[in-house]
């Protein structure tokens, strides 16, 4: 019988076991040890569910970690290769795509609730995402993460930047709550993430307003002369 994780996808075959992790052909999942956990995400066999003979099986990398990668690593080259650049980027991308669902960022605690709702609730990118609001930083907790083989495949390829859509969207939430760029400090948990995004510097708006208004009237010269 197969059994897959509600977390990652990842799919357990009694039939088969997994001799790689000690794990002999013919296990069902109720005799896997107390200990045993999801080889890719980290979490217990009760977040495994009963697979139909009929249901699909999905091949590859799942469509957000397809999106993810692929995404990152436009950006990186996009940015010249600039991690800041290329985290407030995802960040902004994400925001932008729940402001055009209605959500209002009005307090801090909103935003990062608006962050686990997408990710966790929504999306089950992770198990769960606790976070705590200190007077100088944010802490944020990611338990059992699935992306540790996108950033390790990322890192791979040279692309060192902090790639969990975790720390960019919250860090982008908290942005337009604050005004505030943040430094985001990621350790790994276990299976997940201990973040931290401490406030650095205030967004000059009117600065920023100025450099896009240039920028549009630069293209408007250019159309004009082709």
């Amino acid at each position: 019988m197969k059994y897959g994780c509600e977390i990652c996808s990842y799919i357990y075959d009694s039939q088969q076991g997994t001799p790689e992790h000690g794990i002999v052909a013919g296990t069902k999942l109720n005799n896997l040890p107390s200990s045993w956990v999801c080889p890719q995400c980290g979490v217990g066999k009760e977040n495994f569910h009963l697979l139909r003979d009929d249901a699909p099986v999905q091949q590859g990398e799942a469509p957000q970690n397809i999106m993810i990668m692929a995404l990152t690593k436009s950006l990186w080259q996009i940015c010249g290769q600039g991690s800041c650049a290329v985290t407030r980027e995802i960040g902004k991308l994400f925001i932008k795509q729940l402001k055009s669902q209605g959500i209002n960022l009005n307090k801090k605690s909103e935003a990062l609730e608006m962050v686990k709702n997408y990710f966790i609730n929504v999306n089950k990118f992770a198990l769960d995402m606790e976070y705590e609001i200190k007077e100088t930083h944010t802490e944020i907790e990611v338990k059992n993460c699935r992306f540790f083989g996108i950033c390790s495949h990322l890192e791979d390829q040279s692309v060192l930047v902090t790639t969990c859509p975790y720390s960019n969207t919250a860090a982008a939430a908290l942005e337009e709550v604050d005004g505030f760029r943040h430094r985001i400090e990621k350790t790994q948990k276990d299976f997940g993430h201990h973040i931290v995004l401490t406030p650095i510097s205030k967004i000059n708006e009117e600065r920023t307003g100025k450099i896009k208004a240039k920028i549009k009237q630069l293209n408007e010269i250019g159309e004009k002369e082709s």
